[in-house]
């Protein structure tokens, strides 16, 4: 019996990576579509930005960072749908702990990477502000960081959105960003930090980035999945004097997969309440450009 169980354990993970493998070959293209307006509008926002940069008279690598940060702002592109090889990758991981397959996992969800531009974006912009503390740049720095910083995941990064308008109303009244910052500031918006922390329960952080019907689709789910473990766990603490393999097995096999779902539903639920908060925080913004036109 213990020969079997030896042998059973790699051939599970083996089966598990094939099975991902052949998965991954299944996933959708990573390319952007062609008829994504998601990234057109960027593009265009990003022609706009580069007018307005090259008129600014600014020292010759002012300019260069400043489009370096905004090349990041402005990485945007409609959400593919997650592929099923992310999802099974990230199902075996749970189920047996390999980091190869979390790796995997986090590979094949190409739009992660939308959540870490913003705080590449951030960090060019603020070394841009200490470097030349007197650029022409300085106002539209300070007001793209108060949309950015809506959307910071990292830690160490030394402003905030609401500073960032501040500092631009105060140190240019008469700039025409001034007003523009004013509105902004008031501007409904979610915090990632807030969702990160609701997602100690599982699809509440959806619910607080206004995904109601999703985060109450997967609380159904860590519902489920901790039922599986609690009421197996109970039933054979009862039985605790009398188990048998033989009889019992299925106690087991349900709390086991019971906990897959569980650390599955928390690992997915985290990333999505993320996605939601970011795509929440860009309707925002793109309604209040719609609103001013004029705005950079």
């Amino acid at each position: 019996m213990t020969r079997m169980s030896n042998t059973a354990g790699p051939a599970a993970k083996r089966a598990w990576l094939v099975a991902a493998a052949l998965a991954c070959g299944c996933s959708t293209s990573a390319l952007i579509r062609s008829d994504d307006a998601a990234y057109r509008r960027s593009i265009e926002r990003l022609k706009r930005t580069r007018q307005l940069v090259a008129g600014s008279l600014a020292p010759e690598d002012d300019p260069a960072m400043f489009l370096q940060a905004e090349g990041l702002f402005r990485y945007r592109f409609a959400p593919p749908g997650r592929g099923f090889g992310s999802y099974l990758a990230q199902t075996a991981a749970a189920a047996i702990d390999l980091p190869v397959l979390d790796s995997l996992a986090g590979a094949l969800d190409l739009y992660s990477l939308r959540l870490k531009t913003y705080d590449g974006a951030i960090q060019v912009w603020e070394t841009l502000l200490v470097r030349n503390r007197s650029t022409p740049l300085r106002p539209l720095a300070l007001y793209r960081l108060g949309w950015a910083y809506r959307n910071s995941l990292a830690d160490g990064l030394p402003g905030g959105s609401e500073q960032a308008f501040d500092e631009l109303r105060a140190g240019f009244a008469g700039s025409p960003l001034a007003p523009l910052a004013l509105e902004a500031r008031r501007a409904p918006w979610k915090s990632m930090g807030r969702a990160t922390a609701f997602s100690l329960l599982p699809g509440l952080g959806q619910v607080y980035a206004g995904e109601v019907r999703n985060g109450l689709i997967r609380m159904a789910i860590a519902a489920v999945g901790g039922g599986m473990v609690i009421v197996p766990s109970v039933v054979a603490y009862e039985r605790r004097g009398d188990l048998s393999w033989s009889r019992d097995w299925p106690l087991l096999v349900t709390a086991i997969a019971g906990a897959i779902i569980v650390t599955t539903d928390y690992s997915s639920s985290y990333q999505d309440a993320l996605r939601a908060v970011l795509e929440y925080n860009e309707r925002s913004e793109a309604e209040f450009e719609d609103r001013h036109p004029d705005a950079p």
